[in-house]
């Protein structure tokens, strides 16, 4: 008959805050890439919009001689003939893609980047909501 002893039964408290400390680091670092790619996927899809906006505002200018003007620098009631459907910003409703008419035949598109620069392209323009962090003028 042999005797076990009893501290080599189970795992100490060390072993498991250690195991469950490395867990939660490894758990972290995943979350955390995660949310910068979906970050950059959203950025992708805003800029893929304004190209979308650039497109119906340059169909709407070969029509009529010259870019639309808006009363606010939203082109939301810009017709389903130019672009179909209107996009919206893939996060959330408080970013809009703003519109400013300079001259007749020139424009800006700004929106809101999430991993912008920080710079203020579009100031003093209301409608976009937050800053606008990313600018794309006509061709």
């Amino acid at each position: 008959m042999t005797l076990r002893s009893n501290s080599s039964a189970g795992f100490t408290l060390i072993e498991i805050l250690v195991t469950l400390s490395i867990i939660m680091i490894i758990s972290t670092i995943g979350v955390t890439g995660y949310q910068a790619v979906a970050r950059s996927g959203r950025d992708a899809l805003r800029k893929s919009d304004l190209e979308q906006l650039r497109s119906a505002l340059e169909i709407y200018k070969s029509e009529y001689g010259a870019y639309p003007i808006e009363a606010a620098p939203c082109l939301a009631d810009l017709s389903a003939d130019y672009i179909n459907p209107y996009p919206a910003d893939p996060k959330a409703v408080t970013y809009n893609y703003c519109y400013i008419l300079i001259t007749p035949l020139t424009y800006e598109l700004c929106t809101h980047l999430e991993n912008g620069d920080g710079n203020d392209y579009c100031a003093g323009i209301s409608a976009c909501g937050d800053v606008c962090n990313y600018s794309l003028s006509n061709p």
